[in-house]
């Protein structure tokens, strides 16, 4: 289905499964269809809601960087869990997803019953360093010379052709438009999330996960902080889940969300 959030904006969206109500929200340069190896293995136990976020997917492409500020992309996840009839879900995301999260708690305090934050990027609480955003501009830059075949091998880590690389992986890069997601990459990174004076204020259950070894993308303090400013949030560290295939991310992320998951409704 396709959700309206702008007059000229649709969102891809998708609600499966049956039980407590669940949001998973991908990260920056994911979509509906990158997400949909996780979501599979928590509809059997959840009402699953995942949807491309703006100018990702099969949404509708944008090209304007002021169209990609975080309150734009907060708003949305709150239309759209007003359009599928979502009261009081689990907010569950990954990095760009994580960050949606926090934003939207932000502005929407209450709304979530629970929220997962794994690996939330490194701008969620600043926005990036000009030396840091200007090494991660210069990556996109080269990736994006190639056209789309060089996005997948800068977001995959595989060019589409060679044997290593996960067919899933690379048939859900095809779903985006090419020149809205390169906007995407550089304006969501570009900006701050949350305010971290904001964090204290916030009253929903909250799990932070992080892995080392990612300093400038997701890293590990970032993570750290985020919990230590929620109060009563707790934090797990993890391995780093790069080099994994779709379907071994898919376990591991599916496997914590259980964990979790289980643990708010019981309570709650």
């Amino acid at each position: 289905m396709r959700v309206r959030v702008e007059p000229d904006v649709e969102l891809e969206v998708e609600v499966v499964g049956s039980g407590p109500e669940l949001v998973w929200l991908h990260g920056l340069t994911g979509s509906l269809e990158d997400g949909r190896p996780v979501v599979e293995r928590l509809s059997d136990r959840f009402r699953v809601l995942h949807y491309s976020t703006r100018g990702h997917g099969r949404s509708t492409p944008l090209t304007d960087r002021g169209r990609y500020g975080y309150a734009r992309i907060a708003r949305d996840l709150s239309t759209v869990l007003d359009e599928v009839g979502f009261t009081r879900p689990l907010l569950v995301g990954g990095s760009h997803g994580a960050n949606t999260i926090l934003r939207h708690e932000a502005e929407h305090p209450g709304r979530a019953r629970g929220m997962l934050l794994i690996a939330p990027g490194g701008n969620a609480l600043a926005r990036p360093r000009r030396l840091q955003f200007a090494l991660l501009r210069l990556a996109m830059w080269r990736g994006a010379r190639k056209g789309m075949d060089g996005l997948i091998e800068l977001c995959t880590g595989f060019a589409p052709d060679d044997p290593r690389a996960d067919p899933h992986l690379v048939a859900a890069m095809r779903t985006h438009d090419l020149g809205s997601l390169k906007v995407a990459m550089r304006h969501i990174a570009d900006q701050q999330v949350v305010d971290p004076a904001a964090l204290p204020r916030f009253d929903v259950p909250t799990h932070v996960i992080g892995w080392d070894g990612d300093p400038v993308i997701h890293p590990i303090a970032t993570a750290r902080r985020i919990a230590e400013l929620i109060p009563d949030a707790t934090f797990a560290e993890i391995e780093r889940v790069e080099g994994l295939s779709a379907a071994q991310v898919a376990d591991v992320a599916a496997s914590n969300i259980h964990t979790w998951a289980d643990s708010v409704v019981a309570r709650t």
